[in-house]
């Protein structure tokens, strides 16, 4: 397989350097664009979350992913190359299929991630620049994960940072239903921390960049303000929250300090950061960003489960690669079958000439024959799919291909 990937992720990298290669919808438009008209990959996907970057490419055995990534994100290669992971082959192909399962999240079995693939699918298809090969891979790596979300518990307690911020609140201060929130960002972090501190118990307002009395879109039972209210909501707020896509801080330190009263905590849901780092240095106030929402790894799910995912991503990741290697063996058969319509005329043409047939009929009989002849063989050939390994099929197809 030609499919390979350069990524960045939690694993390797803080917020910090991951919120380097972050890129905003717009950005990654370019990007993959870019990919495939300036370094020729025939598929190229971008998909970037909170937790990492991954550039995924097919039809690029000669280029250099890592160093397409940090050309597109304008980064020294030699600087990020410790925090940089290539995959190729089955190998990157079963990295994406656990990642949609939550299976490579710091929060273990966290569901947001399977829609984030998806995503990316979809905006690269829409973008014409995903290909047969990736966008086929980015389906069945959410196929995948949703069978798995259906047969497996992978984790019992966190499904994502939302939930888990709200955990962390609780040791915190206890009881959070005499506490105020503030939400920045109504896209769906901010949404889904909205809903989960309402749950909490907590009085939440939440800020829009365009807030249209009785249009907005926020969660029930927030209070929805103008974005450019915000450090006066904050006054009186408790606990301030950012989740947008905004490639600029939402949250600058200069502003919050010279606030009369500061909210105790702020946290950071999104990559690149909303919030100034300098605001976790003011007096009184602790700043938590993604990084600190959770742990990582293996070693948090139970093992059972994990294998019970392990088998059925086995089984996907096999369909996939034994699709891929046959989509390689389409033109040996389309040159097969074209060379069998080629000699089935050519046999047939004594036979047609002494029908004397008028020329539209005589032209009409000899598309029919090349037609059905060039699909019969096809036919037979594509049948031996499911019968022969995907090797000794293109050996075979190899073979009948040097026929004359």
């Amino acid at each position: 397989m030609n499919i390979t990937m350069a990524g960045i992720d939690h694993s390797k990298a803080d917020v910090e350097i991951r919120e380097r290669f972050a890129f905003t919808k717009s950005a990654a438009e370019a990007g993959m664009k870019r990919v495939r008209e300036e370094f020729g990959a025939t598929g190229c996907v971008i998909l970037s979350t909170c937790n990492r970057t991954e550039l995924w490419l097919d039809g690029a055995e000669k280029l250099d992913a890592a160093a397409i990534l940090c050309q597109l994100r304008d980064a020294d290669l030699a600087q990020y190359q410790s925090y940089l992971v290539e995959r190729q082959g089955k190998e990157a192909v079963d990295h994406l299929l656990k990642t949609a399962c939550g299976m490579n999240s710091r929060l273990f079995g966290e569901d947001q991630i399977i829609a984030q693939i998806g995503d990316a699918g979809d905006f690269a298809r829409e973008c014409k620049t995903a290909g047969p090969a990736l966008d086929n891979l980015f389906r069945t790596a959410v196929t995948a994960a949703k069978k798995v979300k259906t047969e497996v518990r992978l984790t019992a307690v966190r499904q994502g940072a939302a939930e888990s911020a709200v955990e962390l609140l609780h040791r915190e201060w206890g009881d959070l239903s005499c506490k105020r929130a503030l939400v920045i960002g109504n896209g769906a972090m901010g949404q889904l921390a909205a809903r989960n501190l309402l749950a909490a118990g907590m009085k939440v307002a939440m800020m829009l960049r365009q807030y249209r009395h009785g249009g907005a879109s926020v969660p029930e039972g927030c209070t929805a303000v103008s974005y450019d209210q915000r450090y006066a909501v904050m006054e009186l707020a408790d606990l301030v929250v950012s989740a947008t896509a905004s490639p600029h801080h939402t949250v600058h330190a200069d502003r919050v300090q010279e606030l009369t009263h500061r909210p105790e905590i702020f946290l950071d849901l999104a990559v690149p950061r909303d919030i100034e780092p300098e605001v976790g240095q003011i007096s009184g106030i602790r700043l938590w960003d993604i990084d600190s929402l959770g742990v990582s790894g293996l070693e948090s799910a139970n093992a059972e489960a994990a294998a019970q995912a392990e088998k059925i991503l086995k089984e996907y990741c096999e369909e996939y690669e034994k699709w891929y290697q046959f989509r390689e063996a389409v033109p040996l058969i389309q040159q097969i079958s074209r060379k069998a319509a080629e000699d089935m005329c050519a046999r047939m043409e004594k036979c047609i000439h002494t029908l004397h047939l008028p020329d539209a009929q005589n032209e009409k009989l000899w598309d029919q024959i090349d037609h059905h002849a060039e699909k019969t063989v096809a036919r037979l050939l594509f049948g031996l799919r499911d019968t022969l390994p995907p090797e000794l099929l293109k050996d075979c197809l190899r073979a009948l291909n040097m026929v004359e």
